[in-house]
């Protein structure tokens, strides 16, 4: 009996994962495509970016806290990835609103056109810029923004001061909301989580904090925000 080439390597996904490609990233110094238990996922170094762990994480959010959202209400991403968010809210939860992703490795969004055929998507406007930059000339409005912007394991510091909460704020629609993913998988990591709830909590007028488990070692907090 043959099997295919496309079928052992899926069948050789649950042995420990298999490495499709590696590119050298704009910022990301490795970027991995891998068929990891029957399903492709993109990789930095250390940790998930887009349809592994981190696109679990985000499913089991948005069950706990469905978008409210009308026909006509922007969305933006930060910190697209190969655009597991996107996926999560056209074709798994029927969401028709006009998306927009900002994403500042060119590398990354090559692997989410030649791996992850992004390009599918309706109403999807990809933007290869970094998301501070864009925030602060940035004069649409949005109904939600998720902010999912890592360098590796790590949010850089930028990303989780006043200045760029308080444009978040500045950009969102009454009744918007802010979903920032905060992975805290080390003493460290949970203070710097904790000062991040509190700088929401001083900015918007209803703030939450939802622990995602998606592995045993820490979870990834969804740390929330409504104008």
């Amino acid at each position: 009996m043959k099997i295919s080439r496309d079928a052992f390597r899926y069948l050789s996904s649950f042995a420990g994962g298999q490495i499709i490609e590696q590119y050298t990233g704009d910022v990301n110094p490795v970027i991995e495509v891998a068929l990891v238990n029957g399903r492709y996922q993109l990789n930095a170094e250390n940790v998930n970016y887009s349809y592994g762990p981190l696109h679990d994480a985000f499913r089991k959010y948005f069950r706990l806290d469905p978008p409210d959202l009308n026909p006509d209400d922007e969305v933006l991403i930060l910190g697209f990835g190969a655009g597991s968010v996107a996926v999560i809210l056209r074709e798994e939860l029927g969401f028709d609103n006009p998306l927009t992703g900002v994403e500042l490795d060119g590398v990354v969004l090559r692997a989410a056109q030649e791996h992850f055929n992004i390009g599918r998507l309706p109403a999807l406007e990809i933007i290869r810029d970094d998301a501070l930059a864009y925030i602060e000339r940035c004069t649409q409005y949005f109904k939600l923004i998720v902010v999912d912007i890592y360098l590796d394991r790590f949010v850089p510091p930028q990303f989780e001061n006043e200045a760029f909460i308080r444009n978040l704020y500045r950009i969102i629609v009454p009744g918007g909301k802010v979903v920032f993913n905060k992975f805290a998988g080390s003493p460290g990591l949970e203070k710097e989580a904790s000062a991040l709830e509190k700088r929401f909590a001083e900015i918007f007028s209803n703030t939450s904090t939802f622990r995602i488990a998606v592995n045993k070692r820490a979870p990834n907090l969804m740390i929330t925000g409504t104008r």
